[in-house]
């Protein structure tokens, strides 16, 4: 239904996928304004395959209920998760962005900034038609692997068929041969970036584990350029491999991956609010950073007593006395 617009488009739209080939689930932003982010991919957390979407925005109105089309490649969209859509002033064809997401059984609703008139718009269900299949994006061979098409052109393509390779090498890399199921790994997990971080990040572009994303991005992957995250995670103290979660000991030796008493350096993600960083955490005051409340750090009164300052205050306390 919609109130007081002429039309209604795609600002921003928030799509969840479904791959083709494994039907792991994914999420995607597209860009309705800009070109530029109309087209987007990812890596496959199942599969570990390249699957993309591109959006072709269409204007929705009282004669047209379609909002947008969706080139797909590998994948499906199974679902419209909350978006952010733009309307035309049915008064003044002024173009209103707006900050209330668009989800079901919801309306947005506001004034027009130009004419001030009011407006409203809002869905009761979302329809997705499938009008053809989606593109495979590469052709499976006997023996189970993929094979990018050569003639597409499209580096992503290119990417994706170098991250497939490092895949297939990752068991020979001389690093993954360290990961001994029962013993340490080197230096505890650490490394010269996380030195309080005590495990490893597997990575599910390449597949291969590394002590942080630094030294993933020094390796070479391609992907690591591309924001590419760490699917799993090795303890280091047993090395033991588990799903990523940062906050929890190890499933196996109870090992907690962080420095005790801080969250500082738990792999580039802890706390900076300084307020509720631990007292017993020394980044808490480096730098002189100091909090009113704090009973352990105090202002230097050597400014009052030392300096040409210090001496014109005493020399005027004599004259006139203590203000």
């Amino acid at each position: 239904s919609m109130q007081g617009c002429a039309t209604v488009q795609v600002e921003v739209l928030h799509v969840q996928l479904t791959c083709a080939d494994c039907s792991a689930s994914s999420h995607l932003y597209l860009s309705g304004a800009d070109a530029d982010g109309a087209d987007a991919k990812t890596w496959c957390e199942g599969c570990f395959g390249l699957i993309g979407v591109g959006l072709r925005p269409t204007l929705l109105h009282g004669a047209s209920s379609k909002l947008c089309y969706l080139d797909c490649v590998r994948c499906s969209v199974t679902d419209v998760l909350p978006s952010v859509l733009m309307s035309v002033c049915e008064g003044c064809d002024a173009a209103n962005v707006h900050k209330q997401e668009f989800i079901r059984n919801r309306l947005v609703s506001g004034a027009c900034h130009a004419c001030h008139a009011k407006y409203a718009f809002g869905a009761d269900s979302i329809r997705i038609e499938q009008i053809t299949p989606c593109e495979p994006g590469g052709v499976r061979g006997s023996g189970g692997g993929s094979k990018a098409s050569g003639d597409s052109g499209d580096p992503m393509d290119e990417i994706a068929e170098e991250l497939r390779w490092l895949r297939k090498k990752a068991k020979n890399d001389p690093r993954q041969q360290l990961i001994k199921l029962g013993s340490q790994l080197p230096q505890m997990g650490a490394c010269q970036h996380f030195k309080k971080s005590y495990k490893w990040y597997r990575f599910a572009c390449c597949g291969r584990a590394f002590p942080c994303p630094e030294c993933h991005a020094e390796s070479g992957c391609p992907a690591a350029a591309l924001g590419a995250h760490a699917s799993r995670m090795i303890c280091g103290k047993c090395s033991m491999e588990q799903s990523y979660n940062p906050a929890r000991p190890c499933e196996k030796c109870n090992f907690i991956m962080q420095a005790k008493g801080s969250s500082h350096w738990d792999g580039g993600d802890g706390t900076r609010n300084l307020a509720s960083m631990s007292t017993k955490d020394a980044k808490k005051f480096k730098g002189g950073l100091q909090q009113a409340n704090s009973k352990f750090k105090t202002s230097s009164g050597k400014a009052d007593r030392v300096g040409a300052k210090a001496k014109a205050k005493r020399e005027n306390e004599k004259k006139f006395g203590k203000s």
